[in-house]
């Protein structure tokens, strides 16, 4: 498995966004976690709209599907 080091945190397990599943839980740098509600892909596939949650909200994000994110 792959590994990406945070600020604040240090490294961490990581994988690609492409294969998240609905109820992951990312981790970001300083110890911040979103879990993953909802993922769709674009089009051609190479970028992936990510709804997570985080603290009682929701927040949309794009990212490349091959972008390594830290799991929690």
């Amino acid at each position: 498995m792959a590994r990406i080091r945070l600020e604040g945190t240090g490294w961490h397990d990581a994988k690609p966004v492409r294969e998240l599943k609905v109820g992951d839980v990312i981790e970001w740098n300083y110890g911040y976690k979103s879990t993953v509600l909802e993922l769709r892909p674009t089009k051609t596939g190479k970028q992936i709209y990510v709804t997570l949650e985080s603290r009682g909200t929701e927040h949309i994000r794009r990212m490349g599907a091959e972008r390594l994110v830290a799991i929690g």
